[in-house]
């Protein structure tokens, strides 16, 4: 074999192409559009969880859902791409960004992973910003077209507060006896309000009885799951679990001595368990029905009447509502459980871990807590702070409509001799439906110089929150951020947390005041 000429020698090797510029991208399909993202952009695809609707949002964001314990902001991609509304059948999937946002964008179906050479996509004029795709891969006679997503513009059409990170920068640290992004528990203020006593009252066999909302955890429906001790004192029914721990239950009406025909002698359904804590013990009170939450002032407090003054004192006060027609008897929740077995009965039992619940997943109990009164509205649950909240009242036969109110008004009632103007808080929201008259309620409220009852689907109880379960709202416009500033997040419940100085508009608190000259209401509460 001869060797190769210098001509052949000099001749350049054959030029290998450079391999193309590949990445690969999630293709999902969102009404008749084919979509894609760039697959660093993703975090995760998981089933459509449940979605708590934000009221006052834009119709873009379908709601929040609760994500491994973060509260993600869902976008309904359907409205934001202006496709027909066509639900899957499935409840489609949720794509949840990994670009330091908390976001999921709702879409109909995953279509599956590609390659895409930077050759292929044919680049978008993004002069015009109302175009929220970067580019297009046209289709190929087999496979459709594909709009790849310019995903700055999603999130820019959408708000730039949305994508704000869950946790505080470094460095950055929160004020003593809160948790990073929430606010401190605010001070009682000093005047009338604060003078005046919060209670939470109950009904047992027929009588009516309150304690300080500051002993009160929760209120919470009985529960099936209450496993009755033996041996246990009489007033002992067993223990139940309430956020993933033990706490012994009590009936009342045996801790006062009344002859009972059985504990919780009211409706089944009518029955509540009052979740107190107090000496650094907790306890549940087994009573016939929860009534409401009461602001009174010290001098509708009289003391227990000398003949009737028990040894042990479990009544510290009697209070005198409706000009002494109704009368409360206030208990001492420490004095209370006095007895040798009640107080066995709480130290054994007693704020002690449920079995099932990992102990990771249970709150501190020393950690700096908020009480709000929580209601609901459709699905949804709302807290209102309890400092804000004057009374929870049923709602009367009728309500006074007042001739060329404000549309969010329902009425007027007398309220302990003052005309109380009462919103319709359904309205206020746009929300569809109605609610079951059994279980509406008005809750009077404390709206800064304003005062005014929301009447609402039906009030749950008193909540305390730990400092360390609350975080910001995402921001999604500006009246959902002055209202809904925060949100309580409590695994697979969340709240909505409402700011009472933005319940209305300041040129609804205007014309809110121009009621007070209205005739008195027929209906009182």
């Amino acid at each position: 074999m001869s060797p190769p000429s210098s001509a052949q020698a000099l001749a350049p090797a054959p030029s290998v192409p450079e391999p193309p510029d590949r990445r690969p991208h999630l293709v999902f399909r969102v009404g008749g559009l084919r979509a894609a993202l760039p697959l660093q952009e993703i975090r995760e695809i998981v089933r459509r969880p449940d979605v708590l609707d934000v009221p006052l949002s834009p119709p873009t964001i379908e709601g929040l859902i609760n994500l491994r314990g973060t509260v993600t902001v869902l976008l309904n991609m359907q409205r934001l791409l202006g496709q027909p509304a066509s639900p899957p059948d499935d409840g489609g999937r949720v794509v949840v960004l990994d670009a330091g946002t908390r976001v999921g964008l709702q879409v109909d179906q995953v279509a599956g992973i590609v390659d895409l050479a930077s050759g292929q996509v044919e680049r978008t004029d993004l002069a015009d910003e109302r175009d929220l795709f970067s580019g297009t891969v046209p289709g190929d006679g087999d496979e459709p077209a594909v709009s790849v997503l310019a995903l700055e513009r999603v999130l820019r059409r959408v708000s730039a507060a949305v994508a704000r990170p869950a946790a505080a920068p470094a460095g950055r640290t929160a004020p003593a006896g809160t948790a990073a992004g929430t606010r401190p528990v605010p001070e009682p203020t000093s005047g009338t309000a604060a003078a005046t006593r919060m209670l939470v009252s109950f009904e047992a066999d027929g009588e009516e009885y309150a304690v300080p909302v500051s002993a009160v955890d929760e209120v919470v429906r009985t529960q099936a799951r209450t496993v009755r001790m033996p041996h246990a004192d009489g007033n002992l029914l067993g223990v139940v679990t309430v956020r993933g721990r033990l706490i012994p239950l009590f009936d009342l009406g045996t801790l006062l001595g009344l002859d009972r025909a059985r504990p919780g002698g009211g409706e089944a359904d009518a029955a509540r368990v009052i979740v107190l804590s107090f000496g650094g013990m907790r306890a549940g009170l087994l009573v016939d029905r929860a009534c409401e939450i009461l602001r009174v002032h010290p001098g509708q407090i009289d003391p227990v009447p000398a003949l009737l003054r028990q040894d042990a004192g479990e009544i510290e006060g009697i209070c005198r509502l409706d000009q002494g027609r109704r009368l409360v008897s206030i208990l001492d929740p420490d004095r209370l459980f006095r007895s040798e077995g009640a107080r066995r009965g709480l130290t054994a039992h007693s704020d002690q871990p449920d079995a099932d619940t990992p102990e990771e997943g249970m709150a501190d109990r020393a950690a700096v807590t908020e009480s709000f009164v929580i209601f609901r509205l459709g699905t949804v649950e709302y807290g209102l702070p309890s400092s804000c909240v004057e009374q929870v009242a049923a709602v009367p036969d009728q309500l006074t409509p007042v001739p060329k109110a404000p549309d969010f008004i329902e009425g007027v009632i007398n309220h302990r001799g003052s005309v109380l103007p009462v919103i319709d808080q359904r309205r206020r929201f746009a929300l569809s439906g109605t609610a079951p008259e059994r279980s509406r309620r008005i809750v009077v409220t404390l709206m800064e110089a304003a005062r005014a009852g929301i009447l609402v689907d039906a009030v749950t109880g008193v909540l305390r929150i730990a400092a360390d379960a609350i975080e910001p709202a995402p921001d999604l416009s500006a009246e959902q951020v002055a209202l809904i500033s925060r949100v309580a997040n409590l695994g697979g419940r969340m709240i909505l947390l409402l700011e009472p100085g933005h319940l209305l508009a300041r040129h609804e608190a205007d014309q809110l005041s121009d009621l007070d000259g209205a005739a008195p209401a027929q209906a009182s509460v």
